[in-house]
């Protein structure tokens, strides 16, 4: 039995792993900033203000996030001597721990599509356990199953990935992404190599081909798949975005690998209702049709602007809070020309994550940006300021909660 402090516990990886510790049976507790609104799976866990550094003295080891790696909890850990741990050395470690290791990276849908894995293990009898980048529906951000299958989200900033060996990994697609780390795109591509030759089996490219499809008038995509002149049922999704094809498709391939019948693998793709943050409808007694969708990416966000012109009967409209100014300043060209897709456009003020603010590559300068491109733009750092905005537009209007910040979990959606 060890004694493990997580520095920033309530992060949305960090709890899953705190939690799957605590599971095993070793002592555990951590700190954040946020502890008085931990998430659920850490209510058998004690989550100090941060900084604590009587947990760090108590610890055997000390783990940390990327976030947080050179924290004041961090260096004291290091001056005393603790063995610290970093959040993907962790993951390594515990996945050593399961007969076969499911591992989902990619720069877009690695989410949704680990947890489609899931459920659709779970829906066909199997008993999986679960790490998650996100809350699924019905289950969290982390589960605790056997010890024969993990499905995990497999991250690539700091090469976190690098630290699993996995018998199934996906690769759902490489963009560039986290330059701040890696430098350059050649430098990412070539760690997604490293991930790749260190798989048993490495899912990359999508081996059906889309014969038909459709977006239905709930909002949920239908469609039908072909290989080898072959096509396979129609699939009905309940989740909307064309783009979660693709990630089906992968499910499709990795739980073929698996053994499954394709029967079930549909069944268990047609009973998935979709993970917080990804496409997912809000009801609001303000706004109308809303939705909030977690892409903080330029490929993302033309992916989802694309979905949502299509099923909106008026002004598409996108409250966007960019997710870290490094990421802004890398890619701006490309926000400016994803963001314009939308009608009209409330930047919010930037979530800084793990950077100092960047005020040369904030919501003003994105907002000033799109401007010359002839949108219609508002800035805000309030909510009660969004509010106001959202007065205006109508029940054939539909707005978009867009990036990976904490706007959507703040706002007053009553």
């Amino acid at each position: 039995m060890k004694k493990l402090f997580f520095c920033g516990i309530c992060g949305i990886s960090m709890s899953a792993l705190a939690y799957l510790e605590m599971k095993k049976g070793n002592l555990v507790e951590g700190s954040d900033l946020n502890y008085n609104s931990p998430p659920k799976c850490l209510e058998d866990i004690l989550v100090h203000p941060q900084p604590y550094f009587k947990g760090v003295e108590w610890a055997d080891e000390v783990i940390y996030s990327s976030a947080v790696r050179e924290s004041e909890e961090v260096k004291f850990a290091r001056k005393i001597g603790k063995k610290v741990v970093a959040r993907g050395e962790l993951l390594g470690e515990i996945c050593k721990g399961y007969e076969k290791v499911i591992a989902v990276a990619g720069s877009h849908g690695k989410t949704t599509t680990t947890a489609m894995i899931f459920h659709i293990l779970k829906n066909a009898g199997y008993n999986p356990s679960l790490h998650l980048g996100g809350e699924l529906k019905g289950v969290g951000n982390v589960y605790d199953g056997d010890k024969t299958i993990l499905v995990t989200e497999a991250c690539e900033y700091c090469d976190n990935f690098l630290f699993l060996h996995p018998y199934i990994s996906v690769i759902t697609n490489i963009e560039p992404e986290h330059l701040d780390y890696f430098k350059s795109f050649e430098r990412e591509k070539r760690s997604f190599k490293k991930f790749e030759n260190q798989s048993i089996y490495c899912i990359k490219n999508i081996e059906y081909k889309i014969a038909e499809k459709a977006i239905r008038g709930d909002g949920g995509i239908s469609f039908i798949l072909e290989k080898n002149n072959k096509k396979i049922p129609q699939i009905n999704l309940k989740i909307g975005g064309e783009y979660n094809i693709f990630n089906a498709i992968f499910c499709i391939q990795v739980c073929e690998k698996l053994g499954l019948e394709i029967e079930e693998i549909i069944k268990g793709l047609e009973t998935f209702i979709g993970v917080r943050k990804r496409c997912e409808k809000i009801f609001s007694k303000f706004i109308f049709n809303v939705f909030i969708d977690y892409a903080h990416h330029p490929k993302e966000i033309e992916k989802s602007a694309n979905y949502f012109k299509k099923i909106c009967k008026g002004k598409c409209v996108a409250i966007f809070q960019p997710h870290t100014y490094s990421r802004t300043k890398l890619l701006y060209e490309d926000f400016i020309k994803s963001l314009s897709i939308f009608d009209e456009i409330i930047c919010y003020k930037t979530y800084p994550a793990r950077e100092i603010p960047d005020m040369g590559y904030d919501e003003i300068k994105l907002a000033e940006g799109l401007r010359d491109k002839s949108k219609i733009v508002y800035t805000c750092k309030e909510q009660n300021e969004v509010r106001e905005i959202l007065k205006k537009y109508n029940k054939d209007d539909l707005i978009v909660f867009l990036g990976a910040g904490d706007l959507p979990d703040k706002f007053n959606f009553s």
